[in-house]
């Protein structure tokens, strides 16, 4: 019994291990995001209004970032490199007021097809996938501890 126990706690350890970053962990007006995997040279993100105005630019730390003290709009998010070379462009993110919202990015769309193309984005990004593995590998070990210790005689329907 206590290593079914121990068991499950491995499994929602594991599972509640490196949860991605989530809109609650921001303050309100906040545009926030991540840089697109396969960018290492990404040192600032750019904020644009819906004319392409700069609003305001921030370092890009730990391939993440965030404007604070947004004005509610429609915004895009341009990384650059330290040249301020543009590197990619978010899809039109619509943030509320006092809202909190996150700038997506499509690496398969072009820079220019990105803004027209509105909010969106979708599919699992890496942390997504480590988690799974770890889920999968987590049940795996759940399921020999808890049978491990099964000295009785196996029945008909096992």
């Amino acid at each position: 019994m206590l290593r079914k126990t121990l068991a499950l706690m491995l499994v929602a350890g594991l599972a509640s291990m490196g949860a991605p970053l989530v809109a609650q962990d921001y303050d309100p007006n906040t545009v926030w995001g991540e840089v697109p995997a396969g960018l290492p040279s990404a040192a600032n993100a750019v904020l644009q209004d819906a004319s392409g105005n700069t609003v305001a630019t921030v370092p890009v730390v730990g391939g993440k970032f965030a404007f604070e003290n947004v004005h509610p709009g429609q915004y895009v998010v341009v990384v650059t490199d330290a040249a301020g070379v543009e590197l990619a462009r978010s899809f039109t993110a619509e943030l509320a007021s006092g809202g909190v919202t996150r700038a997506i990015f499509d690496r398969s769309v072009p820079a220019a097809a990105a803004v027209a193309g509105g909010g969106g984005g979708g599919g699992l990004g890496t942390t997504g996938w480590v988690l799974i593995a770890a889920g999968a590998a987590g049940i795996t070990t759940a399921i020999i501890l808890a049978t491990g210790d099964d000295d009785g005689a196996a029945s008909p329907t096992r």
